[in-house]
């Protein structure tokens, strides 16, 4: 089970030349950022809405959880749309031993730092009705290195958590 320990909360400042946040090509940078300092992975998709969206066969638009693929391909996806009204974005470590996917329902609106019942989840990506980018990991260095990269973005530690 995946319980992020460290949020990292990206608003319209922290991309300088934008005047709005959840914009695809916010999430584009972010993953691109990322796709060095990560191991392999899989995207996945669910609750997404957004603003002139071109056709696409990725049907992410439900709670569950549905398959994207690489970072290239997620990328892609995001070039099809102009600016995000909501969604989540979650990768999986490669080689995670099998799991019902599709049988997850994730919704954006569910609670900050809430678990998600699946093994082997590297980050998590949120977009919240256009006030914000929210990136969940277990791993505080790689939001450390994403908040240095993002400046005016900030780093919070899950409450709920017990050093």
């Amino acid at each position: 089970m995946f319980s992020p320990k460290h949020r990292l909360v990206i608003r319209a400042t922290s991309f300088p030349t934008d005047q709005f946040i959840c914009l695809a090509s916010q999430v584009i940078s972010i993953v691109q950022f990322l796709i060095n300092l990560t191991p392999p992975h899989t995207w996945y998709g669910a609750d997404v809405e957004a603003l002139e969206i071109k056709p696409s066969e990725l049907d992410i638009y439900r709670s569950q959880l549905n398959v994207i693929g690489s970072d290239e391909e997620l990328i892609q996806y995001c070039l099809n749309v102009d600016q995000f009204i909501w969604g989540v974005f979650i990768s999986i470590y490669h080689n995670t031993p099998f799991q019902n996917i599709q049988q997850i329902k994730i919704k954006t609106e569910d609670p900050p730092f809430r678990p998600i019942p699946c093994k082997g989840v590297l980050i998590e990506i949120r977009m919240f009705d256009t006030s914000c980018i929210e990136v969940y990991a277990e791993d505080e260095n790689l939001l450390k290195k994403l908040s240095a990269y993002f400046q005016h973005s900030r780093l919070d530690k899950n409450p709920n958590e017990t050093s």
